[in-house]
């Protein structure tokens, strides 16, 4: 589901940083975490109607702490309250307005509306907060416009729409009535190009982040398609999950390196937790803080779980 930093020379060494070129910022590896987290929930929907979480392929919270998890595996869609209650779940396999076929993302940061990138029927689908059907987008624009099989989607407080694409690899932007803004990313630019992306997410300082595990990095772009910089760690395997918290911190989850990277605002690495003593492959991150301190509340989503961590 983000902040900006002035550029910095090449060659020059700051602490705790190795700028590789103008735009491209490496870190040294970070110890285990200052930090001790503990589970205190664990979500598997077995109370749901459609029973438990079969293959979860994204999270996210709207701005009451509500939590959406977004299970491939079952194409549905659910709603947990920030205390962890079931509310609702919507979804099947179909290409119905309730249905899906390998959705691969969602953003409800918005609250009033929620939007799922529907891979397999290639569209994008919006319900409102109780989850009610509201419409679909389906792409009927030519190259450079046209998307096929949504990897991911986003929507700024502008109801600009950003659609992460698998067929060319590019982000393509849209306006709150679905013309046609910009279409960049793919992998025949010389600088930004998207090798296999996953997933985006958006700044508050206009800012566009994409996680591209091929690469082995985070991606960032601005809102008009211009090329930022690349943030990379030496520790990084598959960076997959992204998330922008509302005090402009990133959050990574990498399965394969079984850890979360956590990037403080002006993009400087703070934590790094090793999630391996959990059991945990992390897929998807995402954090709550409602009272702005240092009680975040993590969600971490696995293949069949999602855990709700939070410091002791």
């Amino acid at each position: 589901m983000k902040t900006s930093i002035s550029k910095i020379q090449a060659g020059v060494m700051i602490l705790g940083w190795l700028v590789i070129t103008s735009n491209t910022f490496a870190q040294e590896p970070q110890a285990e975490s200052e930090f001790s987290w503990e589970i205190i929930r664990v979500i598997d929907a077995q109370e749901t109607p459609s029973g438990i979480l079969q293959n979860i392929s994204a999270i996210d919270l709207d701005t009451e702490g509500n939590l959406y998890i977004l299970d491939s595996g079952r194409n549905r869609l659910l709603k947990y309250s920030s205390s962890g209650i079931f509310i609702k779940e919507t979804g099947g396999f179909g290409k119905g307005p309730e249905q899906f076929n390998d959705p691969r993302d969602v953003d409800a940061h918005l609250t009033l509306n929620i939007f799922v990138a529907d891979f397999n029927n290639n569209r994008i689908i919006r319900y409102d907060s109780n989850l009610n059907f509201l419409n679909d987008f389906i792409p009927d624009f030519e190259s450079p416009f046209y998307f096929e099989m949504p990897l991911s989607v986003a929507v700024n407080g502008q109801y600009d729409l950003f659609i992460l694409e698998d067929l060319n690899k590019r982000i393509v932007k849209f306006d709150r009535f679905n013309q046609p803004l910009a279409a960049f990313g793919k992998a025949s630019e010389n600088l930004g190009q998207l090798l296999g992306p996953y997933q985006l997410a958006l700044g508050s300082k206009n800012e566009i982040y994409v996680s591209d595990p091929l690469n082995k990095s985070i991606q960032v772009f601005d809102f008009l398609g211009n090329y930022l910089r690349e943030i990379v760690h030496p520790d990084f395997v598959e960076p997959r999950g992204i998330y922008i918290s509302p005090q402009g911190q990133l959050l990574v989850a990498d399965p394969k390196g079984q850890k979360i990277y956590f990037y403080d605002s002006s993009h400087k690495i703070f934590d790094v937790i090793d999630v391996r003593n959990f059991n945990i492959v992390p897929l998807d991150i995402a954090s709550w803080n409602p009272r702005m301190d240092k009680n975040t509340v993590l969600y971490v989503a696995s293949a069949r779980h999602c855990l709700v961590m939070t410091r002791k």
